[in-house]
């Protein structure tokens, strides 16, 4: 495999992630200049250098910029205990894409995980778990049909974002809303998930919730 793709790893499987049964469900809302739907996520990944962190969705993908929370976590074993959790995504009419993440450590973690947790940016709370959250910004792609086919890079359950899309001029749906860029990921022969010409391995790693 070319040496200069950079691997995508999965950051999902965690059993308790809810299966939503739809797909993509759009509804407008009041105003009538935006429409929200829920998205239903089967796969969360990000580049092995640590700098995209990919959202993948049926209908759309999502690429952030990854926080730096985020890669400190996948650099070391916090990445086998951490929960993860999105608020709604809100999207432009130029498809740039913003949303808060949410990321938790149960107080069960050892006093050495804990340490490293701390260090990484996390903060204790009185209950005992310690939480990190920051914002997450990057653009939303149209799928173009292209999703991993591999249970290694899927999470255990699918679970659902809300998404709240601006319509562009025009627009009927948020399917259809400004001008949406096909995906930059393709799937390789070998069913691996590519990020311009970088391979998606996986790291069954963080378990990620439900959107909130």
């Amino acid at each position: 495999m070319n040496t200069t793709r950079r691997a995508l790893i999965l950051l999902g499987g965690a059993a308790a992630i809810p299966m939503s049964l739809g797909c993509v469900t759009a509804a407008v809302m009041s105003g009538g200049d935006r429409e929200t739907y829920s998205e239903t996520v089967d796969s969360v990944l990000v580049s092995a250098d640590g700098k995209t962190l990919a959202v993948i969705g049926k209908d759309f993908h999502y690429l952030f910029e990854a926080p730096e929370a985020i890669k400190a976590i996948l650099l070391s074993e916090l990445r086998d205990i951490v929960d993860v959790s999105f608020h709604t995504f809100v999207v432009d009419a130029e498809q740039r894409i913003s949303g808060s993440y949410f990321l938790r450590i149960g107080k069960s973690a050892t006093a050495e995980q804990k340490e490293k947790a701390l260090a990484a940016g996390f903060r204790a709370l009185p209950s005992g778990d310690l939480n990190a959250n920051g914002t997450l910004t990057g653009t939303r792609y149209a799928a173009n049909g292209v999703q991993a086919t591999s249970p290694t890079q899927k999470l255990r359950k699918p679970y659902t974002v809300n998404v709240s899309a601006e319509k562009s001029a025009g627009s009927k749906a948020a399917s259809t809303a400004g001008k949406l860029l096909l995906t930059p990921i393709t799937l390789a022969a070998d069913g691996v998930l590519i990020l311009v010409a970088v391979p998606l391995l996986l790291i069954v790693a963080i378990g990620a919730s439900a959107s909130r």
